[in-house]
């Protein structure tokens, strides 16, 4: 703690005003290493920070644990495993010492968070805030470039490290410690990583805040630097608040929209059978138009089936005939003969073509893209237009392709109507009701750049299991 206060003393005098624009007067690379990647539930178990100044970096241990002879830990080595005689410090200890720093908003920080904001949920477990996030370098190069193959720390360190003084190798957590915590290794082990971690992700935060700071003088038009400093760097903290405080779900109003939509949707369903006249002959063409590969295929076959079936015949009546001439008809073997022949006369084979084929569809599903599409573009003769919303690919019935037939096809205003309803009720009415949470509130993990067109996505939390409580549950 005394040289992250002489780090920063140093900051706001030889680099005093370097970082105005993202309203702090320092700036450090942090991290924490964790029991897990569960932003509600796992705990951290250090933190490492990266000095630049004085070129220093530390790992503060305080969650190791002994997990020699647990089973399931047996990838343990008595040279990589943690040992309750190994020293580390004490957990509220740190929280006490580093809490003050990490808590104030005019000394900035710079972590690898991503969607996750991993870092800011684990301190908000550890009962304060960070404040100060101004840099996210994930974000950061989704920002600068939404093309890379791979955000992850390692990646971008191993691609655009030479370029700022840091080469290989470049190990990354799963090289070192597979995909488990680090909690059961070693305080050296981690430290050492966790501490590179840090110099890498301050050598990318320095490396992007210059390459931003250049493209907004290049021409004096650019204004990247200036977006992400407005923008993004606010959004961290931001989005960390959000995913706890959650939304507040009217259940209840969910369940009448429900209990409305429902009977529409029925009815909504029956008018599509009624407006394009779907009955037992539009099945049974449907389904020579579907099933044709099945129904040459069963052609085929059944052409086969019937030159065996007459082959068969013409060999026993031979053995018949045979039996006859030499008047032997009171042999078993003519017997036998006559009675095969009755057995494969009454055999009432079906012609070899289309008309006799199997029927392999009883029934029109507006769920099934194959019937959809022989609706859409065999019967209706809508024109595809596949090709203009996903390349190389041909009569689609995907969502966003029937949405634009939607809006532009007044035949298929019934199967609109259908798709609203499902909409309404899939993906909202009945979806968030199952997503809310043990408080009663819907969270969500936030993701800033989502989307392929920039914009904001969110997924639900998805949290392990809470049948581990029941080992506490008492028969009262």
């Amino acid at each position: 703690m005394e040289r992250l206060r002489t780090e920063c003393q140093r900051q706001m005098a030889e680099w005093r005003d370097r970082f105005r624009i993202l309203g702090v007067d320092t700036m450090t690379a942090g991290d924490f290493e964790g029991t897990g990647v569960d932003t509600y539930i796992d705990l951290s178990i250090g933190f490492s920070v990266w000095l630049p100044l004085l070129d220093e970096g530390y790992y503060l241990p305080y969650g190791h644990v002994d997990m020699r002879g647990v089973p399931g830990f047996e990838f343990l080595t008595d040279d990589s495993a943690f040992k309750a005689s190994d020293s580390q410090l004490t957990r509220s200890v740190v929280i006490a010492a580093i809490s003050p720093y990490l808590s104030r908003s005019n000394h900035g920080k710079t972590f690898h968070m991503g969607s996750a904001r991993y870092d800011l949920h684990v301190a908000i477990k550890d009962g304060y805030e960070v404040r100060g996030c101004v840099w996210d370098t994930l974000d950061a190069m989704n920002l600068m470039n939404e093309h890379e193959a791979a955000y992850g720390l390692k990646p971008l360190i191993a691609k655009y490290g030479p370029l700022f003084g840091v080469n290989g190798p470049i190990y990354t957590f799963e090289d070192m410690f597979g995909n488990r915590s680090p909690a059961p290794f070693n305080v050296e082990l981690v430290g050492i990583y966790a501490i590179k971690d840090v110099l890498y992700g301050w050598r990318m935060f320095e490396w992007q805040y210059a390459q931003m700071a250049l493209a907004a003088s290049a021409d004096g038009r650019g204004k990247l630097l200036e977006c992400y400093a407005l923008i993004d760097s606010k959004l961290p903290e931001t989005d960390v608040f959000m995913a706890r405080c959650g939304f507040e779900i009217d259940t209840e109003g969910l369940a009448r929209l429900a209990a409305d939509f429902k009977p529409k949707l029925e009815a909504a369903r029956a008018a599509v059978f009624e407006s394009y006249g779907i009955d037992a002959d539009f099945v049974r063409k449907m389904d020579r138009v579907i099933n044709a590969k099945k129904i040459a295929d069963w052609i085929v076959a059944q052409t086969k089936r019937i030159a065996k079936h007459a082959e068969t015949q013409a060999k026993w009546r031979a053995q018949a005939a045979e039996d006859e001439a030499a008047g032997k008809t009171h042999l078993k073997r003519y017997k036998d003969a006559v009675e095969r022949i009755r057995a494969l006369e009454a055999e009432a084979l079906s012609p070899a073509d289309e008309e006799h084929a199997p029927l392999y569809t009883d029934e029109f599903s507006i769920t099934n893209g194959n019937h959809l599409a022989y609706l859409i573009y065999d019967y209706l003769g809508v024109r595809d237009r596949t090709g203009q919303f996903k390349r190389g690919k041909v009569r689609s019935t995907a969502a966003d392709v029937l949405d634009a037939y939607y809006e532009e096809e007044e035949a298929l205003k019934p199967l609109a109507t259908v798709a609203a309803y499902e909409k309404l009720l899939n993906t909202y009415v009945e979806k968030i009701p199952a997503a809310v949470e043990g408080d009663g509130r819907l969270h969500s993990d936030w993701k800033a750049g989502g989307t392929s067109t920039g914009r904001y996505s969110s997924s639900g939390y998805r949290g392990r299991p809470v049948d581990i409580l029941s080992e506490f549950e008492t028969e009262e």
